[in-house]
């Protein structure tokens, strides 16, 4: 292996051992007490090697926000390749409902309710770093579609969320008031259909 790449191998590890650290330091002891040293510690790497990952906290939590949010579903060459319009939006709904039942992904947005009206910047993160690019992925994809005259969208961007909500608002928020609310793969599966099915009732061209 060249020598460059080693040095990147080396470094996305040290990378994703810094994010898992701050993961489990975020869970255990909550966003105000955990310290970039405390990082360091749990990751097996030097304070210095953190700091040059993420300057700052709030890097850090935006850098798990990024991590949480990575999606494979590539809206522009799927568009351009032409496949079928239910198939991509149930591949998008369904990559959406995988990221909001990602392991620790509930726990750390308990962490971001809990600890927001004292430190703003993690609602900003989860936006700007995690949600926001989704989202304009989705419009992208959106819009591509709408110059193919395939949908007739006039407000993409509501458009956008009304498809994300209609998923996140049964398989996610509900289990921050239902203690041990159950939601099984056929439940997800059904919600994801029935979200497809209504967002192409609205915006599919006739």
């Amino acid at each position: 292996m060249p020598i460059e790449e080693y040095r990147k191998s080396v470094a996305d590890q040290k990378r994703q051992a810094i994010l898992d650290a701050a993961v489990q330091n975020f869970l255990a002891t909550g966003y105000e007490r955990t310290t970039l040293e405390m990082v360091a510690k749990s990751a097996g790497v030097s304070t210095a090697t953190v700091y040059k990952h993420f300057s700052t906290k709030r890097a850090l939590f935006g850098g798990i926000m990024e991590r949480i949010w990575e999606t494979e579903v590539d809206l522009a060459n799927s568009v351009d390749q032409g496949t079928d319009s239910v198939a991509i939006l149930m591949a998008i709904a369904q990559e959406y409902a995988q990221l909001l039942r990602q392991p620790q992904v509930e726990a750390l947005f308990r962490v971001i309710i809990a600890e927001a009206p004292r430190f703003p910047e993690l609602g900003e993160e989860l936006y700007h770093r995690g949600k926001e690019p989704y989202l304009k992925r989705l419009h992208a994809y959106l819009q591509k579609e709408s110059e193919l005259e395939r949908f007739q969208i006039a407000d993409i961007p509501l458009a956008a969320r009304q498809f994300l909500g209609m998923i996140n608002d049964v398989i996610f928020w509900p289990r921050f008031l239902i203690v041990d609310l159950k939601i099984s793969d056929s439940d997800i599966e059904h919600v994801i259909t029935s979200a497809v099915e209504t967002f192409l009732a609205r915006y599919a061209k006739k």
